[in-house]
């Protein structure tokens, strides 16, 4: 896109990068061009790492001639961690509890990221949005065994905590274990346990009435 700059106006003014130009091409060409460039030369020098973040554009009245101000400000880079700070950062994540991970699934190492590596009983992983907890070590992740209920012996969903009352059951999933006391919630309908499963369950609340679960509302 050509430019022509009014009075050679080109100005850096408080770390912002003023132009003042005139052009053929319209405002939302100019935007992409901007947009797209990586850096401008100007008088011998360089400006790189730049982004629009004003744009206006009026006319001059003796001439009926568009005139365009661009006002750019450099992208802040990211900041390179530290060794320290990366230790201090998995650290963190690592002593997160299963409720503040749910809020920031996505921090956590990916499931694919360890096919053909070990995994070690404990660690959190994400898997297609979820969040699993590996329930014994791992010599060998192997790519057709993705966490699911099929894998239930190696992964376990984690999920939102709730008290199990009554009043605040908790959200019913195929492979989940249930606990004597607990009220889950499936369906609409809020079951309770009547003994401990002592393993996850492949099947549902509404199969498992007498043997694991009484209707209670619904």
């Amino acid at each position: 896109m050509d430019i022509t700059l009014c009075n050679e106006l080109l100005q850096l003014i408080n770390d912002e990068l003023n132009l003042t130009f005139t052009t053929e091409a319209g405002m939302d060409n100019i935007k992409s061009a901007f947009e797209a460039c990586a850096s401008i030369e100007y008088a011998e020098k360089t400006y790189e790492g730049y982004q629009i973040v004003k744009e206006l554009q009026y006319k001059l009245d003796n001439k009926n001639q568009d005139i365009y101000h661009i006002v750019l400000v450099k992208a802040e880079e990211e900041a390179e961690l530290t060794e320290d700070q990366n230790f201090a950062l998995n650290l963190a994540v690592m002593n997160m509890s299963d409720t503040n991970a749910l809020k920031c699934i996505s921090i956590f190492p990916t499931w694919e990221s360890y096919i053909g590596k070990k995994l070690s009983e404990g660690i959190r992983v994400q898997h297609k949005g979820e969040l699993w907890k590996v329930r014994q070590d791992i010599a060998t992740v192997l790519e057709n065994q993705a966490p699911s209920i099929e894998t239930v012996a190696l992964y376990e969903r984690i999920d939102e905590e709730h008290e199990g009352t009554l009043e605040d059951p908790i959200p019913y999933a195929k492979t989940m274990t249930v606990h004597n006391g607990k009220y889950y919630v499936e369906d609409g309908i809020i079951y309770k346990c009547v003994r401990d499963s002592g393993q996850p369950l492949y099947a549902t609340c509404a199969s498992l009435v007498g043997n694991y679960f009484e209707k209670v509302e619904g």
